[in-house]
């Protein structure tokens, strides 16, 4: 009677297959979480961007302080980021995405950020504080 079970040599090539597909696909999956932290943040934006319009169409003027806004239903606390308008010009709403969570993110510590203002003029924040023209991610 032969002896059954599987040899060493078999054994190390089904960890070592198993290691190469965790190291191809944990990346993909964590870019693939990111990416889509990201895409909540710029529909919210999106959203006050539309409710702006819906604003000034019913008071004629924007709402620079969001007070309004949330009264139309903005969000401006999700899971993975927030969102606060910004003084200066008509309006601009900023978003400032955390990976790990909007419970301690802010404007001075974010992993990305994005801003849309009343000209529908979109750009990307790095950490550094520089914009540059379009949502990229």
């Amino acid at each position: 009677m032969k002896a059954r079970g599987f040899t060493l040599i078999e054994m190390a090539m089904v960890i070592l297959i198993i290691g190469i597909i965790a190291a191809v696909s944990i990346p993909l999956y964590d870019n693939y979480i990111r990416k889509t932290k990201v895409t909540e943040a710029w529909e919210e934006l999106t959203h006050i961007a539309a409710l702006q319009e819906q604003i000034l169409n019913d008071y004629r003027s924007y709402d620079t302080s969001g007070a309004r806004l949330q009264a139309y239903g903005a969000n401006f606390n999700g899971k993975y980021f927030i969102i606060q308008m910004a003084a200066g010009i008509t309006w601009r709403a900023e978003a400032y995405v955390c990976f790990g969570g909007s419970s301690g993110c802010t404007t001075s510590s974010y992993d990305i950020g994005f801003t849309i203002d009343n000209n529908g003029v979109k750009k990307t924040k790095d950490t550094a504080g520089n914009l540059k023209d379009g949502w990229n991610y």
